[in-house]
């Protein structure tokens, strides 16, 4: 098997993406509670090539925040 690697421009260094932390879960904004990734909703705009979120929802709880 191989290994995937990306290489990133504010250092000048490739990086073995193995050595990314990673997560499975994060903490809503408002109810607080340990949400899986998979359950926020994120509304992504682009400006000037850049990703800005807009909106975000959360589907545990309900909440909306933007």
């Amino acid at each position: 098997m191989g290994f995937v690697e990306f290489f990133d421009e504010t250092t000048g260094t490739w990086t073995n993406l193995e050595d990314v932390p990673l997560f499975d879960t994060i903490n809503c904004q408002l109810c607080n509670e340990p949400t899986e990734a998979q359950d926020i909703i994120a509304e992504i705009h682009f400006k000037d090539n850049q990703p800005i979120v807009g909106a975000w929802q959360c589907r545990k709880c309900k909440a909306v925040n933007g």
